[in-house]
């Protein structure tokens, strides 16, 4: 397995294919968001060229994703879920970043649907906090984060929190969640 990250610029062509085909067979065709594709690649208006992607891969196939984006710009969960935050402000600074289109779904066969402590799970997760801590982020900012999620992260030590209460979002429980990249959870709020 092998952990990739970069912008549109930096990655190659066969990456960037692959992690919007990936999310396209992850959030359009398994989990049934009304998603716009085009060609079986999901794309949308957040992917700019200098969005940041970490991909995990295998065998040269895209089998996680996750995006991360810098809040100071327009981004997923302050255009379109603001409501997460439960009426606090939308975050804006230069250390805190959103991670958003972060799945590994459907990849690890020892896992079900519903397991999110997979090793891909773990590892892209971790690759995550590398890519963000080499570019001074202190917090990151979910969007969508669902229960499992947020055993995931308190279970691998991270200090996470959920920035308002959850929401019903296409019938499932959904929050906007908190990740401290600079303090564990055993140092506490």
């Amino acid at each position: 397995m092998e952990f990739i990250a970069g912008t549109s610029k930096s990655l190659s062509d066969d990456v960037l294919v692959g992690l919007a085909r990936y999310r396209n067979e992850v959030f359009v065709e398994t989990l049934g968001w009304d998603l716009v594709t085009r060609a079986g690649l999901e794309l949308d208006q957040f992917d700019g060229p200098d969005t940041i992607y970490v991909a995990a891969r295998t065998g040269g196939r895209c089998v996680g994703i996750a995006r991360l984006l810098p809040t100071v710009r327009p981004y997923l969960l302050s255009e379109i879920f603001p409501q997460l935050m439960g009426g606090a402000p939308i975050p804006s600074s230069h250390d805190v970043w959103e991670l958003s289109r972060f799945t590994t779904l459907g990849i690890d066969s020892h896992a079900s649907p519903g397991q999110f402590s997979s090793p891909t799970t773990i590892g892209l997760l971790e690759a995550v906090r590398s890519c963000a801590l080499r570019h001074g982020v202190s917090r990151l900012i979910t969007t969508l984060s669902s229960p499992g999620i947020e055993r995931l992260l308190r279970k691998l030590g991270f200090l996470s929190y959920r920035a308002g209460p959850p929401q019903i979002i296409n019938g499932h429980p959904l929050f906007a969640c908190w990740i401290d990249l600079t303090r564990s959870a055993a140092e506490g709020a």
